[in-house]
């Protein structure tokens, strides 16, 4: 008897959106904390390809956050470390590991051809960069972050609005605080990372009309989800 993987996704998606889950392909901007649990859930259900980009090493402040790494993967290139766990997870599914930061002179050769982007890093500059290069290349993009107990996923299809229609000037995003300044609840990247793999899976598979310019928040305090639609701007340098 022929067992099939996916059988119990499948009586949610159908077929057909395994199948197109299988003919996807995902750029994973960071593998860290948010990082490692949204590559784990899209490995282990099937989409067809995943690049990893980050230029970092495990180390043992990693470890209470970032699940794919062990004490043994401490001083390795995280990209690398992922690979190997996500091939053992889902060998049939393609990992291509890029040690390297996403900057100006590489981004664009490296979010081509993928159909869809997901940032899990906390760098204004790449998300600024990411943004502008997804509305030129017509490539939807999430946004994900964390910051203490608090976390936030949002999704752009660039026709509805993009992230810098919802954000101010980037000079000025420089005040606020990262979680290297104020701490990051180690559980909170995983409630946070799976949702973002959920929401990606449905994006991919066809359902992507409830997530449109959206911004969803969770708190750990109140275990509350909400969510704002994010407006247009008219004035948007990038997509008006």
């Amino acid at each position: 008897m022929v067992i099939d993987r996916y059988a119990r996704q499948k009586k949610i998606i159908g077929s057909i959106g395994q199948d197109n889950l299988t003919k996807s392909s995902v750029l994973m901007i960071g593998c860290g904390g948010l990082g490692c649990p949204i590559s784990l859930y899209l490995v282990a259900s099937g989409v067809g390809h995943i690049t990893l980009i980050d230029d970092d090493v495990v180390s043992l402040t990693n470890l209470h956050r970032q699940v794919l790494f062990g004490e043994e993967d401490i001083g390795l290139k995280k990209v690398d470390v992922a690979k190997t766990k996500l091939n053992a997870i889902n060998s049939h599914v393609k990992v291509t590991a890029i040690s390297r930061r996403l900057m100006s002179d590489n981004a664009r050769g490296i979010i081509e051809g993928h159909d869809l982007v997901i940032i899990g890093c906390d760098n204004f500059d790449t998300r600024f960069l990411v943004s502008e290069l997804c509305h030129l290349l017509s490539i939807n993009y999430i946004n994900a972050s964390v910051l203490g107990d608090e976390g936030a996923i949002a999704f752009y299809d660039n026709d509805n609005g993009c992230y810098q229609c919802s954000t101010g000037p980037k000079e000025e995003l420089s005040i606020i605080p990262t979680p290297n300044d104020i701490g990051v609840l180690g559980a909170m990247v995983g409630v946070i990372g799976t949702l973002t793999a959920t929401m990606a899976i449905e994006i991919l598979t066809g359902n992507s009309d409830e997530y449109i310019n959206k911004i969803f928040t969770f708190n750990s305090k109140t275990l509350n989800v909400k969510s704002y639609f994010l407006e247009k701007n008219v004035n948007c340098h990038l997509c008006k």
